[in-house]
């Protein structure tokens, strides 16, 4: 048994540099490399190739965003040859800010979070490696920064959510998750999902909206679902020590405010203000 498989889904190649310079901290351990692409490139196999001459290539339909890709790998190997899986995708710029857990993402943040919480040098991936060891009831490790609870906004948190999870047989239905799908996870929490019945045309455009609740965004919370249902907790690492105070803030006192008062968008579309405790629609 090796000790780990990497899957990276590779849309955008411009930033296939930057990923084989994170994966080369990947040190202490035997490791397998597959590399998925929705539309192939020869300079980026080539690249990959000189990096790791073992790695695997899959070439996937361009639906389900980074998701379906990794499903589709977990589904094609024996996952029992790994103790544990490490999913990493290319990630968009984003144009505009989001803000999760109190932090402000831009431009490359949101990407260079995930993955540095894992990669950023050797001693943050050994980091992550000795937590499983550490703690044995860890299933899951991603960032701290973008560890994030479920909402009630949109269909994926809430009915859509039940409804999958309840067609392939996970019963945890709150808990956290890495939002942006970027982790460590043992492979025994992955048997439900992969063993699940899904295919292409399952997975609606990639240019579907988040608030239209699409499968993929469903999986990116059944991943650490999943790892609740099979008994096990999720661990975090934080990315960047300087984020810790924002997040840790957002966390504990934003919760208590948002009951004072809050607007907010519900499982129903609607939008409420929330009052002192209260709950009072807004009309449109």
């Amino acid at each position: 048994m090796k000790d780990l498989l990497v899957a990276l889904h590779v849309y955008y190649h411009d930033q296939v540099d930057w990923f084989i310079d994170r994966l080369a901290n990947i040190a202490g351990c035997q490791w397998d490399l597959v590399v998925t692409f929705s539309e192939d490139s020869h300079q980026s196999r080539r690249k990959f190739q000189a990096f790791k001459p073992d790695v695997k290539f899959m070439t996937v339909e361009n639906v389900g965003y980074d998701v379906w890709p990794f499903i589709k790998v977990i589904k094609s190997v024996s996952l029992s040859d790994y103790a544990y899986v490490m999913k990493l995708h290319t990630k968009n710029v984003q144009p505009f800010k989001w803000k999760i857990n109190g932090l402000r993402l831009k431009g490359e943040r949101w990407r260079n979070i995930l993955v540095d919480s894992l990669l950023r040098t050797p001693e943050q991936f050994s980091k992550c490696m000795d937590i499983f060891k550490e703690k044995p009831r860890t299933g899951l490790v991603c960032s701290y920064e973008l560890c994030v609870g479920l909402s009630r906004r949109y269909p994926e948190d809430t009915y859509l959510l039940s409804e999958e999870a309840e067609r392939i047989g996970i019963k945890s239905k709150t808990g956290r998750f890495c939002a942006g799908t970027m982790f460590i996870v043992r492979t025994e929490c992955l048997d439900m999902i992969a063993g699940a019945h899904l295919d292409s045309s399952m997975w609606t455009s990639d240019s579907a909206s988040h608030s239209g609740g699409t499968l993929a965004h469903v999986y990116e919370r059944l991943f650490s679902l999943a790892v609740l249902d099979a008994g096990y907790e999720i661990s975090t690492q934080v990315a960047y020590p300087v984020n810790y105070p924002a997040v840790f803030l957002n966390r504990n006192f934003s919760p208590v405010l948002k009951s004072v008062i809050n607007v907010d968008r519900y499982e129903d579309g609607k939008k409420y203000l929330t009052l002192l405790g209260g709950r009072f629609p807004i009309d449109k």
